[in-house]
């Protein structure tokens, strides 16, 4: 049984089958990368679990056909050879594939040092309610986006159900698009164009007052200027007209202007509880006035001849942020998000509704809640990384870049120990040191990527880390070797008359020796 395996894993027929898939996916993975880039084809054909069990298969074939020439003699050594030298290689392929880490920092001179990658893939993040515990897994929306018509289900972690049938009903969730019985984010869109928009409601028991101005002025045309400011949070409190005057919302009247040495024009603006608006306005010239904004009452401000009319007044508001699609803007101007909605797998739902990559989302169904986040994947390293100096030297006579060069410390957060070097387009930089750290592959090598010509002290460096490069390396070179033994050997160039004899079985027939002669 043991050998009629290893000659059905071992049979040429299969290994020509083999073949044929892999240069079929891999002509889809180059026609993928030319269309699109080279994530896409990644994602589909080169990260593919179904592809990494090809290779395993091909591994198995390989050797397979190397045991089915057992017991092995002297000229079947470049053949032995090589196949060993194309699975050490497949082996360090998948090492590296699963085990390995791409990502890139972007660094800037005097910031605090970096101990995390940005990995060019997606991410998500869920809180596990029972354990308190973080669980992420893959989110390749930007890579396969989900439709409308076919939307894309994520299980909320600590509401798995237990019983047996629960793992079918999961995979006719995921693959037939049926309705979930357990938690569940659904997502049916992803876009690149979303737009956030701030908006200030009335919110019963909200402790923020909130006031709708109108600001005209002759001088700078007949439109009016439309002014929001809401007490919290604080930033929105201020509004900056061009640098020239500002106006602020308080609950109190903070300081007098009747003191200051240089005045500024300001207009400060107090919301009381039952509606009322006080102000105090001051100008260039230190000219203070004060009262009570009327509603529908222009003010003279002073600062030329600006006016401001209140049109509402909120004592109970709340600033509310919406976000939507533009459709009108072109690709990639926008927000990145996706539109899903929580489903708790009983009948109840939330309303679909847009989220943004980077941000912590809170999803709330009657009492349960959900938080969760998604974006590039952000992997720590066990250092940091800070960019001492950023170098971008010209040609000679010209502002051509001839190279970029950024100078690192690296510090070892388990000893302390400072380490400099640099990296430019063709120089990489490699930390941790040491030879057995180099073999192991637990090394990381920087690379320069790119630079910001508006910023000369920002730098982005590619980071890489290989744990399969040795298996490559050394495949590679027994390939080498097991191609030049078949080959290029004066000992396996003609084949003795002792070598076809051993050929021929006891008792076989004298066709074996025909056969032998043929080849």
């Amino acid at each position: 049984m043991g050998w009629t395996m290893v000659h059905v894993f071992g049979s040429l027929k299969l290994a020509m089958f083999l073949f044929v898939v892999i240069i079929v996916a891999s002509t889809i993975g180059t026609i993928e990368e030319s269309r699109f880039d080279a994530r896409v084809a990644q994602h589909k054909i080169y990260n593919a679990g179904w592809f990494t069990a090809w290779l395993v298969l091909l591994c198995l074939n390989l050797a397979g056909a190397a045991f089915t020439r057992w017991p092995w003699k002297k000229r079947h050594t470049g053949f032995i050879v090589t196949h060993a030298g194309i699975i050490i290689l497949l082996i360090g392929s998948i090492i590296g594939k699963h085990a390995g880490i791409e990502g890139s920092m972007t660094l800037h001179v005097g910031q605090e040092a970096k101990r995390h990658l940005f990995l060019a893939e997606m991410a998500i993040q869920f809180g596990d309610p029972a354990t308190s515990q973080v669980y992420r897994g893959s989110f390749p929306l930007d890579l396969a986006p989900p439709r409308e018509g076919k939307p894309r289900y994520y299980p909320v972690p600590g509401y798995q159900s237990r019983t047996a049938g629960a793992p079918f009903s999961r995979l006719a969730t995921r693959f037939f698009n049926r309705s979930p019985s357990e938690p569940n984010m659904v997502f049916d869109r992803f876009t690149d164009r979303l737009v956030e928009t701030q908006s200030i409601v009335v919110r019963p028991g909200s402790l923020a007052q909130a006031v709708r101005l109108e600001m005209r002025s002759s001088m700078m045309g007949d439109g009016p200027v439309e002014v929001d400011l809401i007490t919290d949070p604080v930033g929105e409190s201020i509004y900056d007209l061009a640098g020239l005057a500002q106006i602020t919302l308080g609950s109190r009247i903070v300081r007098s202007f009747d003191t200051m040495e240089r005045p500024f024009p300001l207009m400060q603006l107090r919301a009381g509880p039952d509606g009322q608006v006080d102000y105090h306005i001051i100008n260039s010239r230190g000219e203070v006035r004060q009262g009570v904004l009327e509603l529908g009452e222009p003010v003279v401000t002073g600062w030329a001849d600006w006016t401001v009319t209140l049109q509402e007044a909120l004592p109970e508001a709340l600033l509310e942020s919406v976000v939507d699609e533009d459709v009108r803007s072109r690709a990639g101007s926008g927000l990145t998000g996706v539109r899903g909605w929580l489903d708790w797998g009983d009948g109840r739902r939330t309303e679909p509704r847009w989220f943004v990559a980077g941000d912590s989302h809170l999803v709330r169904l009657d009492d349960e809640q959900v938080r969760f986040a998604f974006g590039y994947r952000r992997e720590p390293i066990p250092f940091k990384v800070e960019l001492l100096n950023f170098e971008v030297p010209r040609d000679p006579g010209t502002d051509t870049p001839a190279n970029f060069t950024s100078y690192l410390r690296f510090t070892d957060l388990a000893t302390g120990a400072m380490t400099e070097g640099s990296c430019g387009m063709n120089t990489p930089a490699v930390f941790p040191a040491g030879l057995h750290r180099l073999i192991t592959g637990h090394t990381f090598k920087f690379s320069q990527a790119s630079w910001n010509p508006d910023d000369p002290a920002e730098s982005t460096v590619q980071v890489l880390r290989d744990p399969g490069w040795l298996f490559k390396w050394l495949g590679s070179l027994i390939i080498v070797v097991g191609i030049y033994l078949i080959f290029f050997s004066r000992s396996h160039r003609s084949r003795r008359p002792e070598d076809i004899i051993d050929e021929i079985e006891p008792g076989g027939d004298i066709s074996v020796l025909k056969k032998s002669k043929s080849v």
